[in-house]
């Protein structure tokens, strides 16, 4: 019995090993496991801060690309940006790729993909921006820009209107004009009898010599000089409390000096350099109307033989020491061409020569549309031929070369002249004509049904009894390379005022030309142009009234009609300078599942660290 007993102590001992030993085996396998699973969450957690860093590099290029230039766009500023890609601390196979894109939302995207132990453990990040685009402020948004100088001999008044809310009408103009110029120590020269409703602002010198007044204010950089007799305005209607005797509506302010010979000034005047009184004139009268403390401040000599005694304040006259303290007029921003500083105002913003030279063809044949030379009835404007740009000219090119002359004899109709249209890239439904010169003589030019862009790599001439129409709704713009010259009589231009729906002013003239007197107007017609010429002088006599907005090298303004700004010119975004700056704001972020892998559901992010 003792003997059955001890085998059965053996069996018993072998169940319980064996039972432990399978306890253990199953204990080693769940270790394994779990240091597996660990590994795993180790190498996800790498490839996530991975992730993450690479995020962080690349926000780091895009708010630098952002900071150096808030005028860009979204497509620009992805360009800008770029990709960033490196690797971690914790080893050669840790990795980062991050890149920028733009969603369908219309949202910034960056995707970051971290990899650890060459591609085992990706995690994809994605963090999300919203942008809003600076706006380029226009180059139109002044009246008058002479980047050289400026020189207004007209007897028209020169005012501001807003074109969205109607024509052009004197009794509702506003005082919102500004003449000025760009480049160090550049003048502008009033003479005539033009009232200005509005301001002057030089980098230069300002003569004020006209018979009529200027409602806003004179800043110059260098001297101010008002020397004629405003006794008598030539305009019927001035502002609201605007005497008729008033030379300067607003304040007088000079970083140089000032000589005052006669004329009532409403606001104050500043001089950091010397105040003249020449004259001691009776009508040199300050009124101050603003209490704007002391009348003159000066930081040089009060010049004149014996003060009028009118030219105190309080009882006190002006060469008292209280005045003579230097009010530091800050300057006009101007640009130095001898020392040119990105970022400081500019006169040609958009690089014309550029946007031209990529516009023109060379080979464009040139195109005359005049009368016949023999049988014409000059008494009858039917006998003129109508050039039509209009989206339904056919797309065929003219295969002879040089000067096409298109006439309008009495008898058979002459075939239709078709010429090559093209659609500038990424511009929708605009048409594009190219020529060499392009030439009116005595013919018209009838713009309909929609926006034309006309490109004359030579010059654009008008001459003769020649017309130009633009229907409503339709716009002109016209780059050229060579002179502009328009001769206008009464009723030979007609246009609707302003800007078309798609934001395109009804004529607008584009030189690159860097010839002197490249833009010669002289425009009994009622005109409105943009002009852009920042090259070359501009030359207008406008008898029959101009609005719009003039910008060129100089500046030359006369004739008996008035020149009236569009301030609706402002709301183009031309790339004259930065209006407001863009704006990126952070949305949030979460991962996702690197696209190779199998696609599960997004897991929880984290909390939003940028």
């Amino acid at each position: 019995m003792a003997k059955k007993q001890s085998g059965f102590t053996l069996v018993t001992v072998l169940i319980l090993t064996s039972m432990a030993s399978i306890v253990v085996l199953n204990s080693l396998r769940e270790n394994i496991i779990q240091e597996r699973m660990s590994g795993n969450f180790q190498k996800k957690i790498n490839s996530r801060l991975l992730a993450e860093k690479g995020v962080f590099e690349e926000a780091k290029l895009l708010q630098q690309a952002f900071s150096d230039d808030k005028t860009l766009d979204i497509d620009g500023l992805i360009a800008a940006t770029g990709t960033a890609s490196g690797r971690g601390l914790i080893g050669e196979d840790a990795t980062y790729n991050a890149s920028i894109s733009k969603n369908a939302a219309g949202e910034l995207e960056i995707i970051s993909l971290g990899e650890r132990y060459g591609g085992d453990a990706q995690s994809n990040l994605v963090a999300r921006f919203g942008f809003t685009p600076g706006k380029g402020g226009s180059v139109f948004k002044n009246a008058i820009v002479g980047c050289e100088g400026v020189s207004l001999s007209a007897s028209g008044r020169i005012d501001s209107y807003d074109s969205s809310k109607g024509d052009y009408d004197p009794d509702k103009a506003e005082a919102g004009a500004v003449i000025g110029t760009v480049y160090k120590d550049k003048d502008v020269t009033l003479s005539g009898a033009s009232t200005i409703w509005g301001s002057v602002h030089a980098t230069g010198s300002i003569t004020f010599s006209g018979s009529s007044p200027i409602t806003g204010t004179l800043r110059a950089n260098n001297h101010i000089t008002i020397d004629s007799n405003f006794t008598v305005s030539t305009d019927p209607v001035l502002p609201d409390g605007f005497p008729l005797d008033t030379a300067v509506g607003g304040d007088v302010l000079s970083a140089g000096g000032v000589t005052w010979r006669q004329g009532k000034i409403l606001g104050v005047v500043r001089a950091n350099k010397d105040l003249n009184f020449p004259n001691n004139s009776a009508s040199t009268v300050l009124e101050n109307r603003n209490n704007d403390g002391l009348d003159v401040l000066y930081g040089g000599k009060l010049n004149a033989k014996d003060l009028a005694p009118h030219l105190e304040q309080g009882g006190i006259p002006y060469s008292d020491p209280r005045y003579n303290v230097s009010p530091n007029v800050e300057l006009v921003p101007f640009q130095d061409p001898d020392n040119f500083t990105v970022g400081q105002t500019q006169c040609d913003s958009i690089n014309i020569t550029t946007v031209v030279d990529g516009l023109v063809d060379p080979s464009a044949e040139n195109i005359i549309v005049k009368h016949g030379s023999s049988t014409l009835v000059s008494d009858k404007p039917e006998t003129r031929v109508i050039y039509e740009l209009t989206p339904e000219i056919a797309q065929s090119k003219i295969e002879n070369q040089g000067d096409y002359v298109w006439e309008k004899w009495l008898g058979a109709r002459p075939a239709t002249l078709n010429y090559t249209l093209n659609t500038i890239e990424n511009v929708v439904d605009v048409k594009v004509l190219k020529a060499g010169n392009f030439s009116l003589n005595n013919g018209i030019l009838k713009v309909a049904g929609g926006d034309v862009t006309l490109i004359v790599n030579g010059h654009f001439m008008m001459e003769g009894a020649s017309e130009i129409h633009i229907a409503q709704g339709s716009s002109l713009s016209l780059y050229v390379n060579g002179k502009v010259k328009l001769k206008a009589s009464p009723g030979s231009i007609t246009m609707k005022h302003g800007l078309t729906k798609t934001g395109k002013p009804v004529f607008s003239i584009y030189s690159s030309n860097e010839q002197a007197n490249g833009i010669d107007i002289d425009a009994d017609a009622n005109l409105y142009a943009a002009i852009y010429a920042p090259k070359t002088d501009v030359k207008v006599v406008a008898n029959g009234g101009f609005s719009g907005s003039i910008r060129g090298k100089t500046v030359s303004a006369s004739g008996k009609g008035g020149i009236h700004h569009d301030s609706n010119l402002a709301n183009i975004s031309s790339g004259g300078g930065s209006v407001s700056d863009g704006k990126l704001v952070f949305l949030g972020w979460s991962y996702k599942v690197p696209e190779k892998t199998t696609e599960g559901p997004e897991e929880d992010p984290p909390e939003a660290t940028l």
